[in-house]
């Protein structure tokens, strides 16, 4: 379960940043920056590698506890690289909470939506059950969700197994989903700091 909580902890600690610069938006923090010799785009910039510091803690504390409870890496050392694919899938959700974070009008609106997205996407996986012992229409999901194919490439890398068939899906959802969310966030970003 390990490789799969270190997907799951990554996409909950991506919505804070959503929050964040909505929070900071609504009390004014914005307005002070603009007076400032700074790029507009720098606090989100600033937030973004923010939360890549967040997901490496968040890693760090759930992989520390795992290996004190006796979970262990069964293939190569260089298979902790999963933990760079989790944080590039965070960074790739990062741009959702950004997203919703500049179209909803107040930061509480924030979390409640991104769990809407995340709830479907963690429990429609493979991250605590088989997929083969579910409903029929439950395992077609989790066929197509993305969620799915990290937590395969994190398993496979960290305890073995066929890797490529999953690192290749994987590697494909985030350039599609940074192709879609990266500019809709940053559009959205720009037209809600003017």
């Amino acid at each position: 379960i390990v490789p799969g909580l270190m997907v799951q902890i990554v996409m909950y600690a991506s919505m804070g940043t959503g929050m964040a610069l909505n929070t900071d938006i609504d009390k004014g923090v914005f307005d002070r920056f603009r007076s400032l010799p700074i790029s507009r785009s720098a606090p989100l910039i600033g937030a973004v590698l923010g939360d890549i510091v967040r997901y490496i803690v968040a890693l760090a504390a759930l992989l520390s506890l795992a290996f004190a409870l006796g979970f262990r890496v069964k293939t190569n050392p260089l298979s902790m690289l999963a933990c760079a694919l989790v944080i590039l899938f965070g960074v790739t959700l990062c741009w959702l909470s950004v997203l919703v974070g500049m179209i909803v009008s107040s930061p509480q609106a924030v979390p409640g939506i991104a769990t809407a997205v995340i709830l479907p996407l963690t429990f429609g996986s493979n991250i605590f059950a088989d997929p083969s012992t579910m409903p029929g229409w439950l395992e077609a999901w989790t066929k197509v969700n993305p969620v799915t194919y990290f937590v395969d490439t994190t398993r496979a890398l960290m305890l073995g197994g066929d890797v490529m068939r999953a690192l290749t899906i994987s590697l494909v959802a985030v350039l599609v989903m940074h192709l879609v969310l990266l500019p809709l966030a940053v559009r959205a970003y720009l037209r809600r700091v003017r």
